[in-house]
C-alpha cells in the first residue's frame, strides 16, 4: 500500500486530520514532506479572506485571497485569486522533499492548487512514483472531484484507500486514518 485519500465536505475536519497525524508521525521520527491548508479569517469582523498554505516544518505563504473588484487575474476559484507564485515558492520545494522523506502529505489536491502549472507538473509526477509503489503519500481531495483527472488517477491506483469524513464519523475517523498510514509507514 502507498496511497491514502481522504475526502469530505469543506469544513468537515480534513485538515485538522492531516495535522494530527502529521503531529503523531513526528513523535514517531518520521520525516515528512508537504503541507497543508489553512483559511486566512479577517481579525476583526472574522469572514474568510482567503487561504494559506503552510509547510509541515512551519513555512506560511498565500494560496487565494478574495478577488478585487475588476481584477483579471485569469487564475480564479469562486470569489477567490489565486496566488499562483507565492504558492510555488513555498509548494514546489516541500513536493520536491519527497524523495528524502519517509512519507509525503499533502492537504490538499483541490481545484485552487491546480490552477499552478507546476503544481500540475510535480504532481504527475507523485502519480507515477506512487503507483510503482516509490512514493508513500497522504492527501485530502475535494469530495466533489468527479472530472478532475488527477484525482481520477489517483483513485485507480492499486491499493489505494479513501477516508471519507462526516461529521457524524470525523472523530472515529482520525483513529482509522491514523492507523491506516503508521500501516502505509510500516510496510516500506
Amino acid at each position: 500500500m502507498t496511497l491514502i485519500l481522504v475526502t469530505g465536505m469543506p469544513g468537515v475536519g480534513k485538515t485538522t486530520i492531516m495535522r494530527k497525524v502529521s503531529d503523531e508521525l513526528a513523535k514517531r521520527n518520521v520525516s515528512i514532506a508537504g503541507f497543508y491548508t489553512e483559511e486566512v479569517r479577517d481579525p476583526r469582523a472574522g469572514d474568510r479572506t482567503g487561504f494559506d498554505v503552510v509547510t509541515f516544518g512551519g513555512q506560511r505563504a498565500p494560496l487565494a485571497r478574495i478577488a478585487s473588484t475588476g481584477t483579471k487575474n485569469p487564475a480564479t476559484v469562486g470569489r477567490y485569486s489565486v496566488c499562483i507564485e507565492q504558492f510555488e515558492r513555498l509548494a514546489l520545494p516541500a513536493l520536491d522533499e519527497r524523495q528524502a522523506k519517509a512519507v509525503l502529505l499533502l492537504d490538499e489536491i483541490g481545484r485552487m492548487e491546480l490552477k499552478s502549472r507546476a503544481f500540475v507538473e510535480r504532481m504527475n509526477a507523485i502519480v507515477k512514483d506512487v503507483g510503482t509503489g516509490r512514493q508513500r503519500f497522504v492527501a485530502t481531495v475535494p469530495l466533489k472531484s468527479s472530472g478532475i483527472e488527477l484525482i481520477e488517477r489517483l483513485k485507480r491506483i492499486n491499493g489505494c484507500q479513501i477516508f471519507h469524513v462526516k461529521p457524524t464519523n470525523r472523530e472515529e475517523m482520525y483513529g482509522e486514518v491514523r492507523d491506516a498510514v503508521f500501516r502505509l509507514i510500516d510496510s516500506k
